[in-house]
């Protein structure tokens, strides 16, 4: 069999297709506004954008992106160890250390490549990586490049500090990079930051924890660990500027030494061009913006509590999760595809996902601050009217 065969032997994606039921790569038109989008030329109520703070359509925003493409071009044209190294780079990187409390800041093209990158690069032979085991794939897969390079990787039961304590204390070395998720948008639910601190600090590991979804959400916009009241305690903090930043890109936060080492050992820092002028700017005046909101509670929260409570009023299996994101179960995956169909042709578009990316079958609904109470509104008269077609799927479950 030729390596390609199994590309020709891949049916899943056409199945649900045959039966009008593949929801992915969905073709939008222009920007997400007001909690709005264009899908195939229609309007439709949009919930399941990660861009928390409704920050992609800021004018603000827009016009740095603007002004940078103006000044500097498209692109940063090279690796930023060579010659694609920008003063944006820099300023941002500074800010970004200073609004998260770390000495040092460095950033990647990618939310998944600086997990990828920093994983990678501080494991390697005579060392161990912990991951809980719901971790985001781009902890899992830089784990996986640490493998390859000698270390040994063991995963911990999911926010569950006292199996982390029994790995630590069984560990042939003491050289241990632990990493976790701070909101796990897939279960709906956050690290124990606190607990995970204590523990690594006894056994002397050091703690990573990727808070994708909770920068610019919670703790003042500054994520879990701020939450956690655990400033200065966690030695390692990744993120990414494709949610609540408003942009592309990631960075990895930590004390300066660590950081230089990363500059000139990480792969996926050393071999990628620079991140754009555009994008750089874009998440650079989204994080003054989250800076200028800090002391004021998202609406992207309030609006998940109350969709969220509501979704639970009307007899919808809702997870308990914490945050923006809403995760409504369904027994399988024909249930699922079902009514995610069904959503969309009353004008509400929601995010199927299924393993491994979560447990089960769900719709993922992401609230924004752009939801005011007008859209979830009308998003809440789909659902009960929708209550009788839907809720039989769960009965006939059970």
């Amino acid at each position: 069999m030729d390596l390609l065969e199994k590309c020709r032997a891949y049916t899943r994606a056409d199945e649900a297709r045959d039966v009008g039921l593949y929801p992915y790569y969905p073709v939008f038109q222009g920007p997400a506004e007001g909690g709005r989008a264009v899908l195939d030329g229609a309007e439709v109520c949009m919930l399941g954008s990660n861009d928390y703070r409704a920050l992609s359509a800021n004018r603000q925003v827009i016009g740095a992106a603007q002004d940078a493409i103006a000044l500097y071009g498209t692109s940063a044209a090279g690796s930023r160890l060579l010659n694609g190294n920008l003063d944006l780079h820099e300023e941002l990187e500074a800010d970004l250390a200073d609004f998260f409390g770390y000495e040092a800041a460095l950033i990647f093209s990618t939310g998944y490549m600086t997990n990828l990158g920093v994983v990678s690069a501080l494991a390697g032979h005579g060392d161990q990586v912990l991951l809980d085991e719901k971790a985001h794939a781009s902890l899992v897969d830089g784990a996986q490049l640490a493998q390859a390079s000698g270390a040994v990787v063991r995963r911990f039961g999911h926010r569950d500090p006292r199996d982390l304590a029994r790995q630590l204390a069984a560990a042939s070395t003491e050289s241990i990079l632990v990493a976790t998720d701070g909101v796990f948008s897939m279960q709906g639910d956050l690290a124990p930051v606190a607990e995970l601190v204590a523990v690594c600090e006894e056994y002397g590991a050091t703690l990573l924890i990727d808070d994708a979804h909770g920068v610019g959400v919670l703790g003042r916009g500054r994520g879990v660990i701020e939450q956690a009241g655990m400033q200065g305690r966690v030695p390692l903090m990744t993120l990414t500027f494709s949610k609540s930043l408003a942009s592309q890109g990631g960075a990895v936060l930590a004390d300066a030494k660590t950081i230089d080492f990363l500059r000139h050992t990480s792969r996926p820092q050393i071999f990628s061009s620079g991140l754009s002028p555009a994008d750089t700017s874009a998440a650079h005046a989204a994080l003054r913006e989250i800076r200028r909101r800090a002391e004021a509670e998202p609406d992207a929260l309030a609006a998940a509590d109350y969709l969220r409570r509501a979704l639970d009023a009307l007899g919808f299996d809702v997870a308990r999760s914490v945050g923006p994101v809403i995760l409504v179960r369904f027994p399988d995956q024909t249930s699922m595809l079902s009514a995610q169909r069904i959503l969309l042709g009353y004008g509400m578009y929601t995010n199927a996902v299924f393993p491994p990316a979560c447990e089960g079958y769900q719709l993922r609904i992401a609230c924004t601050d752009a939801h005011t109470p007008d859209v979830l509104e009308a998003a809440l008269g789909v659902f009960a009217s929708l209550r009788e077609e839907l809720l039989p799927r769960y009965r006939e479950a059970a």
